[in-house]
């Protein structure tokens, strides 16, 4: 029987050659996957609607601790969790209140949460050549889609894209998804272990 299928069809012919068993267990490669996907590609960090204005959350993009910040008027910003002075963490919590600034908790650095500068520097006195504008928070880029926020670590990020297309989910009220539970595994494998599981239709 002749094969009718369309050239664009999905259906394979043949089957795909996987790849190498140093994909799923060689630190190096994990550490190329992190540099060139996850520190260079949208990554869905939840419903913009769980991030409740006036808070900082904590969450993890590829290996870079992040904070999303949003504010009292609604907007969502993302910067590295990290003070530029000496590295301390910002946002030691899951979850913390968010004012007008962001203050280190070592050395009293505060910073504007909607616009990332350095306001104050505590108890330190600065030298007469310090940068203030050079020595504001690290931003992330971030993009809400049909009511999901996503994260970039990169400096000069594309769109946001699916190997499907994003049109095909045109048809899905995606925008006005509530979120009625919300469940978190820790999974012991490799991340395209579990993506490949979870992309077959067996599954």
């Amino acid at each position: 029987m002749d094969d009718k299928r369309h050239p664009l069809s999905p259906r394979l012919d043949h089957c795909p050659e996987g790849l190498p068993r140093a994909a799923y267990v060689d630190p190096g490669w994990h550490d190329r996957e992190l540099a060139t996907i996850f520190a260079r590609q949208w990554v869905c960090v939840g419903r913009l609607a769980d991030f409740a204005a006036g808070t900082m959350r904590r969450v993890t993009v590829g290996a870079a601790p992040v904070i999303v910040a949003r504010g009292a008027d609604g907007a969502a910003r993302a910067w590295h969790n990290s003070c530029p002075h000496r590295g301390s963490e910002l946002c030691r919590e899951e979850v913390e209140p968010l004012g007008k600034l962001i203050r280190c908790p070592y050395h009293a650095f505060a910073f504007a949460a909607a616009a990332g500068r350095l306001v104050a520097t505590g108890f330190a006195v600065p030298t007469a050549d310090f940068d203030r504008s050079a020595h504001g928070l690290r931003p992330v880029s971030s993009r809400v889609w049909n009511g999901f926020l996503f994260l970039n670590l990169a400096t000069e990020p594309g769109e946001i894209g699916a190997d499907v297309g994003l049109h095909t989910l045109d048809n899905w009220p995606m925008e006005g998804l509530v979120t009625g539970h919300r469940w978190e595994v820790d999974i012991a494998c490799n991340w395209k272990a579990f993506w490949e599981n979870y992309s077959e239709c067996l599954h």
